[in-house]
């Protein structure tokens, strides 16, 4: 089931029902089916309801793209929309996206390895800070274990990684407020004008390489991490807006927790406390699940194999203007990356702020070692930050993963580790190392790292081009514009979806299509799905 995705989990729970889930190293039973039978019928009224309203205006719903938002968004359509024709078109053989679970064999058995996503983050505190398992920082030339309790950190002001931290952070009160006038700002100049550059380039430089494998200096503070832009503005300062008994929440975080949480009352008790959790086949297995959902119902097409080349749209045909190759459609939901999207439209409608919204492309390569418990440390993993040199970092490593510690498998005994190289350090490049390139490169992170020479019995080797969208100082304005024009040139008939707009996670891009999907139902068919983000934005007090 999708948990924490902003999803409605009681009802996929019937689609994964007999899926096993794992928290850590311990199963998570999914719910009974008398529960998620009778949470499927409250939603099954709700949404009939509003899918009367809906099919007066959406005769048939072209879904482009199959990645994990294109699913989600059939899916949702399927749900919110039953009656409604759904058709997804997906350029490659296989459909999931960035999400691919690979079994690797080798001399002595098999390894199941993660190409993309490898772990889901519960709805709730814990999956946001996920602080229960052991964390590093490679910095400047050795592990700094983070801190993960009081007593841990006052420990690790003694750390290379926090030097200059403390200081920053007792004083952030005292400094002076922006401009109001600033329009934006990135998060790395953030940072050091109100704490201080340790901070940012020692230590979050690190954390944005694991989330977006941006880079710190381009990434947007107003976008990424809009309350802390907010508080800065409203009370001065940080740790105000901290101490504030005025809470503020985005509305549409505070009102989808409220109409959700009585349905997922019991998976969200139950996730209380996890940290992170996984499908013991893979990520994959919820991709699988929603394509066997998908294919099982008539009203739903999927066409793999089948590249959408363009998008003509006909305004005087008021019912199926759009025209996908023959096939007509009265609405169009785009979850490509934008610029993809922008070349299918008509020359004449196409988009500059679509176009100037960037990706950075990330080579994973995995690697599985024979010998049990070869890792100096335990723990998830480590990340590296901008301010580490170069000869420290030569490879532009953004980070390694401890796969065998945070994601075990029962019947794996050794040791799997994933490195994750370029992202933003590869801005420019045209050309990417060779397999066997990687996985040399791989091996040369780990020795000088962690000191491991040991050959692995196992490697795979994935290089995902433009697979994290990037949201560069100016990402709302371009939000702001992109709506304007799909307003204007399709009044609303064509949506987009996906990580290239409001979230790169895997849980983002679910709640996302959600949206997208709601959105367009009670708009009566005129949405962009552009609505709620950036300067619309709406904060409501939760205290």
């Amino acid at each position: 089931m999708i948990l924490g995705t902003a999803a409605s989990a009681s009802h996929l729970s019937v689609t994964l029902r007999r899926l096993v889930l794992y928290q850590c190293s311990s199963q998570i039973p999914i719910p009974s089916p008398a529960v998620a039978t009778a949470s499927h019928n409250r939603r099954r009224q709700f949404s009939s309801t509003r899918s009367v309203a809906a099919t007066q205006n959406l005769k048939s719903v072209a879904v482009l793209g199959g990645g994990i938002t294109g699913l989600s968004t059939a899916w949702y359509l399927s749900k919110f929309a039953p009656t409604v024709p759904v058709t997804l078109y997906e350029k490659l053989p296989r459909l999931g996206g960035w999400i691919n679970s690979k079994r690797v064999s080798y001399d002595g058995g098999s390894v199941l390895f993660e190409q993309g996503p490898r772990t889901l983050r519960p709805w709730s505190i814990a999956g946001i800070a996920t602080i229960d398992m052991n964390r590093f920082i490679y910095y400047p030339d050795r592990l700094n274990k983070l801190p993960n309790s009081v007593i841990s950190a006052i420990l690790s002001l003694r750390l290379p990684v926090m030097r200059g931290v403390l200081g920053g952070i007792l004083t952030e009160v005292l400094r002076k407020r922006r401009s109001l006038e600033l329009p934006d700002e990135s998060f790395g100049s953030f940072l050091s004008r109100r704490f201080s550059p340790n901070l940012a380039y020692n230590i979050t430089s690190a954390v944005m390489h694991g989330i977006y494998a941006g880079d710190i200096d381009r990434l947007s503070v107003k976008t990424l991490f809009p309350k802390l832009w907010r508080d800065e503005a409203v009370h001065g300062s940080l740790l105000r807006g901290v101490t504030t008994r005025n809470k503020a929440q985005p509305y549409w975080d505070v009102a989808l927790h409220a109409e959700l949480k009585h349905d997922n009352r019991e998976s969200m008790e139950k996730m209380r406390g996890a940290s992170v959790y996984f499908f013991k086949s893979g990520m994959e297995t919820l991709s699988r699940a929603l394509v066997a959902e998908l294919t099982a119902n008539p009203n739903i097409t999927i066409k793999t194999s089948s590249p959408v080349q363009g998008i003509k749209y006909n305004l005087r045909n008021s019912s199926l203007p759009f025209d996908l190759g023959g096939d007509q459609h009265s609405h169009v939901i785009s979850t490509l990356f934008a610029p993809v999207t922008n070349t299918l439209l008509p020359p004449v409608s196409r988009i500059n702020a679509l176009s100037q919204i960037e990706a950075v492309t990330v080579l994973v390569v995995n690697l599985y070692f024979s010998t049990p418990n070869l890792l100096p440390v335990e723990g998830f993993g480590y990340l590296l930050p901008k301010s580490v040199s170069a000869s420290a970092n030569p490879h532009h490593a953004l980070g390694v993963i401890f796969d065998s510690c945070g994601t075990p498998q029962p019947s794996e005994s050794g040791t799997k580790v994933t490195v994750m190289l370029g992202g933003h350090y590869w801005k420019n490049r045209t050309s990417y190392p060779s397999d066997t390139e990687a996985v040399e490169m791989a091996r040369d992170v780990l020795k000088m790292h962690l000191g491991v020479s040991e050959a692995p019995v196992a490697t795979n080797v994935a290089l995902n081009k433009d697979c994290i969208p990037q949201y560069t100082v100016g990402h709302d304005a371009r939000i702001k514009m992109a709506k304007a024009a799909l307003l204007r040139s399709f009044a609303g008939r064509l949506s987009v979806a996906g990580p290239s707009y409001g979230g790169v996670g895997l849980n983002d891009c679910v709640r996302n299509a959600r949206s997208v999907v709601n959105g367009i139902i009670e708009s009566d068919g005129k949405y962009t799905g552009l609505e709620g983000l950036g300067d619309e934005l709406t904060w409501v007090n939760t205290s």
